[in-house]
């Protein structure tokens, strides 16, 4: 090799060298030691967060306390309040409470005492009083049960009234229907059953055995007699039958 050609490599050589010494440092700096540069490698310095400031609790003594509000005053009697609608936004009126009524008093259907009709049938005197109250209204002859069917002694009640009624007879069943030779007469009371057989006032076309013991328990009248005490009793009429 020529003397020429050695200075030309070393010149080159030191050229080189002074242009690597100029490139600034800070260019290799982003490059991790022991890797190859390669830059999904490199590493990026991030920001530390802010501290935020300490929330203050309510508990504080120092915290301000939300000022009361007054509650809403009532509104006064006789008045309507109004809430709002949940459908239309709008308010409807609601009606004040009514004060409360005074409890009413209930209505008696009874007369007075002194007004209530009932009757006592004396078996002894074969007589029935009509009373009104204490006061006697009136007087009627009667026949009652013979023996071994008396007239049964208690406190009883009208349960019936008929207007000409017709009879059916114990021992036959034949029926009479009503008239002048029904032995019911014109008019029936009756106030006794047995659930089977029924006792009561009524008329009857004999006459003669008015004040006697004639009758298979009920009461006979005469039929004029009869229609005078039909219109003064009515269904539930006391009867007290007694053994004077």
């Amino acid at each position: 090799m020529s003397r020429f050609s050695t200075s030309l490599i070393l010149s080159t050589g030191l050229l080189l060298t002074t242009l690597l010494a100029s490139i600034p440092t800070k260019l290799c700096a982003a490059t991790a030691p022991g890797h190859s540069g390669d830059r999904s490698q490199t590493s990026v310095a991030l920001e530390p967060p802010t501290k935020s400031e300490p929330v203050q609790k309510s508990s504080d003594p120092q915290s301000p306390t939300p000022p009361k509000l007054d509650a809403p005053a009532s509104p006064p009697s006789g008045t309507s309040t109004s809430i709002p609608s949940k459908s239309s936004g709008t308010t409807s009126p609601v009606p004040a409470a009514a004060p409360a009524a005074k409890p009413a008093v209930a209505a008696t259907s009874q007369p007075p005492v002194e007004n209530i009709v009932n009757l006592v049938l004396k078996l002894k005197e074969k007589r029935v009083y009509v009373y009104k109250g204490e006061k006697l209204l009136k007087r009627y002859p009667v026949a009652i049960g013979k023996r071994g069917w008396e007239t049964p002694i208690g406190e009883w009640q009208v349960m019936e009234k008929i207007r000409n009624p017709a009879w059916t007879s114990f021992k036959t069943g034949e029926v009479f229907p009503a008239g002048v030779k029904n032995p019911l007469g014109s008019r029936w009371i009756g106030f006794w059953t047995d659930g089977r057989d029924v006792i009561g006032f009524h008329g009857t076309p004999n006459i003669k055995s008015i004040g006697t013991a004639a009758s298979h328990g009920c009461v006979r009248m005469l039929n004029r007699d009869v229609k005078a005490l039909f219109p003064l009793v009515k269904v539930g009429t006391t009867v007290k039958v007694v053994n004077e």
